[in-house]
């Protein structure tokens, strides 16, 4: 009886092994998931922040003023 205790101790013990190795593997992938959509919303962020500096600066600008010819 003592044999099958300590197999069944062994596997439960793999068993948690891979379980908590999968689960390291999964985090892992999570991460990197977010830094890419991190990444991509701070690019989408200055490119949105130019674009309306961009529009704002040309919406405020005046026209040349004109010489007068006198």
């Amino acid at each position: 009886m003592q044999r099958f205790a300590d197999r069944a101790t062994d596997a439960l013990v793999w068993v948690v092994f891979v379980v908590l190795f999968i689960g390291a593997a999964l985090l892992v992938k999570v991460a990197a998931a977010l830094l890419v959509v991190l990444v991509v919303l701070a690019l989408l962020l200055g490119l949105t922040l130019r674009v309306l500096r961009r529009t704002r600066t040309n919406r405020g600008a005046r026209p040349p003023r004109r010489r007068d010819p006198r």
